[in-house]
């Protein structure tokens, strides 16, 4: 049958879950509606973007979304689930649509309509707003879609399958089948820390973006100059202090199940912590939607001060989660082998 024919919905009631990273709420509502018993914090530090921080030199609102969504399917296997993902580079997006884009469209549009058919939903990119949502159902070439939107008590029409707004261009990812990798969570832990290390400490792969610790020296420079986005300030504080939170409350959880490693792994989360309430203190200075407070040179220094705090706790995690990897779990593992 022509796929565009389809009208179908998943069987299964699928909530998204309410968060500022999309992806980590579009993910975790997939997930609990397949059945595995995962929140928010499970899924952001296990497929590490808890540990991302990509700031753009101008605080583009892009930042929490530039960076490569490939690296967070294998958290997503540990968890529980397969992944099968569909994406393109081509923006599909005001003046960059064109026919080419409309066929990656349609290719994604393919994927969804398979996966709902077969009564699983699945994760897309673009409804509505350059936003992650939930694919529930198709209906003759659109998209049953539930976003952020479900949250505000707004409607969601169905989203034409080339109706998406998706820079970087269009994405879904599928969850087929349950996994069962030999010890998942112990295995899925010491990979989870590594990734969250690398994650504040490796470089960018972009232009004009800062990533990890480095980061924060983009975002301090576009405060102090006069070309920062309004937008940016307010989104990716938001953003930031949410991931940082789910940071703290992920490792905690590692600590607590990984007694060789807690006493490191605790101190990261304890630093997370930190740099969570200094990024909600940002927060606070600029919220989301943005009016006229990044005008206010007050604020601005304000916010940097906050900024250097966060930047302080960050380095302290990145030790403490260095010493982690490299230390505790590197001797408990070489005690285990002499035993």
């Amino acid at each position: 049958m022509e796929v565009f024919e389809v009208s179908a919905r998943v069987p299964m009631d699928v909530k998204y879950v309410p968060t500022w990273l999309t992806w980590v709420g579009s993910v975790t509502g997939c997930l609990r509606a397949l059945g595995l018993q995962v929140d928010e914090a499970d899924v952001a530090g296990m497929t590490g973007y808890a540990f991302v921080l990509s700031v753009h030199k101008e605080l583009c609102p892009s930042g929490p979304t530039m960076f490569d969504w490939g690296t967070l399917d294998g958290g997503v296997n540990i968890l529980g689930r397969s992944t099968v993902a569909f994406g393109c580079g081509d923006c599909h997006t005001g003046n960059f649509i064109n026919e080419r884009t409309r066929a990656h469209c349609r290719k994604a549009f393919e994927l969804i309509a398979r996966e709902v058919q077969e009564g699983r939903p699945c994760v897309f990119w673009g409804a509505y707003v350059p936003e992650f949502a939930i694919a529930v159902g198709v209906e003759k070439g659109s998209i049953i879609a539930t976003s952020y939107k479900s949250a505000r008590g707004e409607e969601e029409p169905p989203i034409p399958y080339d109706g998406i707004d998706a820079p970087g261009g269009p994405y879904v990812l599928a969850f087929p089948t349950p996994t069962a990798i030999p010890n998942a969570q112990v295995v899925g832990d010491r990979l989870a820390v590594g990734k969250a290390h690398q994650l504040l400490t490796g470089p960018s792969a972009f232009a004009d973006y800062g990533f990890g610790l480095a980061g924060y020296e983009y975002w301090i420079k576009a405060l102090q100059g006069s070309t920062a986005s309004p937008w940016g300030a307010a989104y990716c504080a938001q953003c930031y202090a949410e991931g940082r939170g789910f940071a703290r409350s992920f490792l905690a959880r590692v600590a607590s199940r990984n007694l060789g490693v807690a006493e490191a792994v605790s101190k990261g989360s304890a630093a997370f912590g930190r740099s969570a309430a200094a990024l909600a203190e940002v927060a606070k200075l600029f919220p989301f939607p943005p009016h006229e407070e990044l005008a206010e040179a007050a604020r601005r220094e304000q916010a940097i001060g906050f900024l250097k705090e966060a930047r302080s706790a960050d380095e302290q995690a990145a030790a403490a989660l260095r010493e982690a990897v490299h230390g505790s779990w590197e001797a408990q593992a070489a005690t285990a082998e002499a035993g």
